[in-house]
Order: C-alpha cells, then sequence, then structure tokens
C-alpha cells in the first residue's frame, strides 16, 4: 500500500461511511477499477477507529446528557443493544460468506440501485408522517431500526442510510433517526472492529496509521454535519439519485471487469 493509497482510502472512509451512499460499496468498486489492492486489516481498524472518533465527538453532548440523566440513559442504551441484536445475528450467518460477498461488484450494484430506489421513496414516508411524529421510543422501534442496519451489512447498502429510513418509517423525527443511527452505529463499529482485529497479523507504517486516524475521523466529522443539514432541509432523497448513477456504473463494469 503507498502513502498515496493510505490517504485516498482513508478519505473515501470518512465520507462515504456516514453519508447515505455505502462505504462497502465505494470500497468494492475502487478496488476492481483502481486495481487498489486489500489494505492490512490493522490499517482498515484505525480506519474505522477514525470514524467512531468522529462519532463520539459530534455527538458528545448527548452522550454526556445521556450519562448524566442515567434513568433516560439506561432506556436507550438498552435499545441500541436491542436494535444491535439483528446485526449480529446476521453477520454470524454471513460470516463464512464474507469474501465471497464483498469480491462481487454486480452484488454492490444491485443494492446500491435497490437503496437508491428507497432513498427516493422517503420523499413519501415524509410526507406521510409529518402527522405521526413519534415522542416515545420503544423495542418495536429499535428492532426495526436494527433490521435496516443488518441490511446494510450487503456492500451498496449504506448502514447510516438504512437506519434513518427505520427511523422515518417509525415515523421519528429526522432529528431523533439521526441521533439513534449514530447511537447504533457505535457498538456496530466496535464490533466490526474487534472481528477484524482477531485476524490482525503483522504491522503498518506508522504514518499511515495516523493518515487513518485522522484523515478519517476528520472527514467523518464534515460528513456528519453535511448530513445533519441536508436531513433538516429535506433533502434526504436526493442521495438516491447518486446511488442509482453509481450502482449503474457498477453493473456495467462489473460486466466487463
Amino acid at each position: 500500500m503507498t502513502l498515496f493509497q493510505a490517504f485516498f482510502l482513508a478519505l473515501v472512509q470518512g465520507i462515504t461511511e456516514f453519508l447515505p451512499i455505502s462505504s462497502s460499496g465505494h470500497l468494492v468498486l475502487f478496488q476492481k477499477l483502481f486495481r487498489i489492492t486489500k489494505a492490512p486489516v490493522l490499517f482498515d481498524v484505525l480506519l474505522h477507529l477514525g470514524t467512531l472518533g468522529a462519532i463520539l465527538v459530534f455527538f458528545r453532548q448527548e452522550i454526556i446528557s445521556l450519562a448524566k440523566d442515567w434513568g433516560k440513559g439506561k432506556k436507550v442504551w438498552l435499545l441500541v443493544i436491542i436494535g444491535s441484536i439483528p446485526t449480529a445475528i446476521l453477520g454470524f450467518f454471513l460470516n463464512s460468506k464474507i469474501e465471497e460477498i464483498f469480491s462481487s461488484l454486480i452484488l454492490a450494484g444491485i443494492m446500491w440501485i435497490v437503496f437508491g430506489l428507497l432513498l427516493l421513496l422517503t420523499r413519501v414516508i415524509e410526507a406521510g408522517s409529518k402527522s405521526l411524529e413519534k415522542k416515545n421510543f420503544r423495542v418495536m422501534d429499535a428492532l426495526v431500526i436494527g433490521f435496516f442496519q443488518a441490511v446494510a451489512l450487503f456492500p451498496g447498502i449504506s448502514r447510516s442510510g438504512a437506519t434513518i429510513i427505520g427511523g422515518k418509517i417509525r415515523r421519528f423525527t429526522p432529528e431523533a433517526a439521526f441521533l439513534f443511527s449514530f447511537l447504533l452505529a457505535i457498538p456496530a463499529i466496535l464490533g466490526a472492529t474487534i472481528f477484524k482485529l482477531k485476524d490482525e497479523s503483522g504491522a503498518i507504517n506508522p504514518v499511515y496509521g495516523v493518515i487513518a486516524i485522522v484523515v478519517a475521523g476528520v472527514v467523518g466529522y464534515i460528513s456528519l454535519g453535511l448530513l445533519q443539514r441536508t436531513l433538516k432541509s429535506n433533502k434526504f432523497c436526493s442521495f438516491g439519485f447518486y446511488c442509482l448513477a453509481v450502482g449503474f456504473l457498477a453493473l456495467l463494469l462489473g460486466s466487463r471487469l
């Protein structure tokens, strides 16, 4: 892996991990398109730690508030744990197929197109939910949103986008869907990091490690702000056009590469 590849992968991670355009799908696409060699496991772990840091910093006030008000915080974190169950179950069953799944550009293209259409449909969901904004968060809400997160294990489906859509379907305000989506991301990223660490072998250039954490973290923080503004301006569905375009591109390249 070169210095440019390290910077490029960290940049892509920071942008695509949080915007609803699928980081895993872009990883498959760029590896095929630019023949980028698979990054060392430790580098990938550091990328995830960088984006996790972005979440903790961006939502620091909400996390501190939940920690101080433990009566309320305990319920929220319990629902986060419940919402993580579908991902854990599906991840367990897909474990033996992970390499195959993440090497298929055709699969990523199909999932991108499906997800792009779903993003465009959120405009309809939003129109029907204006008078039904939910105030109380229940177990079924956590499970539904958790199911959407589990589906995002497939390349081409964005974890952040899928969970926010799940929140919209459960009639949550954009702010509530946004917050829970990224509270749910904390155990998801930690779980993925621990899972990858078990396969870790060898070391990487320390400079590459710093680039992974800093670039992914800083760009991820900026991406979170952009996503938040997009949700507030009701332009969340516009990412669907991008997903459709890149999905058809992936199908075209997948048939030739």
